[in-house]
């Protein structure tokens, strides 16, 4: 396989990033396919850009919470299906936000934030639309309004580290004339990453030379698709929300458990893609409570975790034996030396005589292809050594992987493995 192209590298090495929905559809918190699966009345409907008042929007608050999770981009609906643009199109529509109830370009206030923050800003562009008649009635107008829309965020908003596109699903047969709309990406923001969203059906297709990420949509099985082995390196990326919709839904009470997301990262690691975690935020554009407690949840498993999700990646020779869940990632100190990271699950707290949790007593856990000699194997969240047997002539590994301290519980428990 290629090596990956510095951008891809610098993607990868971010390792988790935060999607934020927001929209038009958020006033409604009924998610943000509303209009189209209710059968709101278009004309109705889009009357909610005189009430887009986005009062509680805070773009600097925004970075911080995803700084906390650990995230190291974050992706933003700029223009959904609804056909609302969240930033100035300068006259290309009055359908946004400066001419909404905001009066503000929210996508200024966003790339201005993730800029002063240290965070990359993703823009996400809907191409399949409800609003522009053009959409049905001349594709090729459409197409270049889609085009100018996404050049007015590529020249205006400072260095951009991404595009996320999502919807040619809908017209699988028609030609999106892409290397217009990817070369209008490359001229003026070179460096940026070209993602679009393949769908639930087409998990790590690579619809485009041009495309630097694919898509594992809520869940990724098996590795990613880095593309042909003597063709370009593509990343992966797998995006998952922390309930049933992605824009707010204040009837949807079926949140997912933060062992379910936090596994959901690690798997996406094991696997060598991203991470996407998405939020829905408020009418006025606040993070909802739960979700800002989600965030801060993981971003407590991410400090821990540590540089483990960040600059590893899946293991060229480790591989969990027994069908256990386990897995090896593999990385490198500052100065050059090997390291190993072990990820382990399904442990149990450590209790005593008088309250047994199940962390009691030993719990080996094997590797195969462990044929370098380790030197010392120690927990990332408390610095104490991990008892091990090694064999390696037969390339084999066997930790004792003790459960967690009574008074903690990190989902999934990360070890570090150093090398003589």
């Amino acid at each position: 396989m290629s090596e990956p192209l510095p951008r891809i590298k610098a993607y990868e090495d971010m390792g988790l990033g935060l999607f934020v929905h927001w929209g038009l559809f958020s006033q409604l918190a009924a998610g943000e396919w509303t209009e189209l699966i209710h059968e709101r009345p278009k004309a109705e409907y889009e009357r909610l850009i005189e009430t887009f008042d986005a009062r509680d929007f805070d773009a600097d608050d925004l970075v911080a919470t995803a700084k906390e999770m650990g995230a190291g981009y974050i992706t933003l609906t700029t223009k959904h299906h609804e056909g609302f643009f969240l930033y100035d199109t300068q006259g290309l529509s009055t359908f946004d936000a400066p001419h909404s109830a905001a009066r503000r370009d929210l996508v200024a206030e966003f790339a201005d934030a993730c800029h002063r923050g240290g965070i990359k800003p993703f823009f996400y562009m809907a191409t399949y639309d409800w609003h522009s008649p053009l959409y049905e009635t001349d594709f090729d107008a459409y197409l270049e309004y889609l085009r100018k829309s996404v050049e007015i965020l590529c020249r205006n908003y400072g260095e951009v580290g991404g595009f996320w596109f999502d919807g040619n699903w809908n017209k699988k047969e028609a030609d999106w004339k892409l290397p217009e709309l990817y070369g209008t990406i490359r001229n003026w923001q070179p460096d940026a990453i070209i993602i679009n969203n393949t769908g639930l059906k087409n998990r790590g297709k690579i619809v485009d030379p041009e495309i630097d990420v694919t898509t594992y949509e809520r869940h990724i099985a098996g590795e990613v698709n880095h593309g042909e082995p003597d063709g370009k390196y593509v990343a992966g990326e797998v995006s998952v929300t922390t309930n049933k919709h992605w824009g707010i839904a204040a009837g949807d009470l079926d949140y997912k458990s933060p062992r379910e997301l936090i596994e959901t990262i690690a798997n996406a690691r094991r696997a060598g893609a991203n991470a996407l975690v998405n939020i829905g935020p408020t009418a006025g554009g606040a993070i909802q409570p739960i979700q800002r407690n989600y965030l801060r949840l993981i971003g407590m498993w991410m400090r821990m975790a540590g540089t483990s999700v960040h600059t590893a990646r899946p293991s060229a020779t480790l591989v969990a034996n027994g069908g256990i869940r386990d897995f090896a990632l593999d990385d490198h100190d500052a100065d050059g030396s090997d390291v190993s990271y072990l990820f382990v699950h399904d442990l149990a707290i450590v209790g005593n005589d008088n309250v047994t949790l199940g962390g009691e007593g030993s719990n080996l856990r094997s590797f195969t292809g462990a044929t370098r000699p380790v030197a010392a194997i120690s927990w990332l969240d408390n610095d104490q050594q991990v008892p091990f047997m090694q064999d390696v002539e037969r390339g084999t590994l066997t930790v004792d992987a003790n459960g967690f301290a009574y008074g903690t519980d990190w989902v999934i428990r990360v070890a570090r493995i150093t090398y003589r």
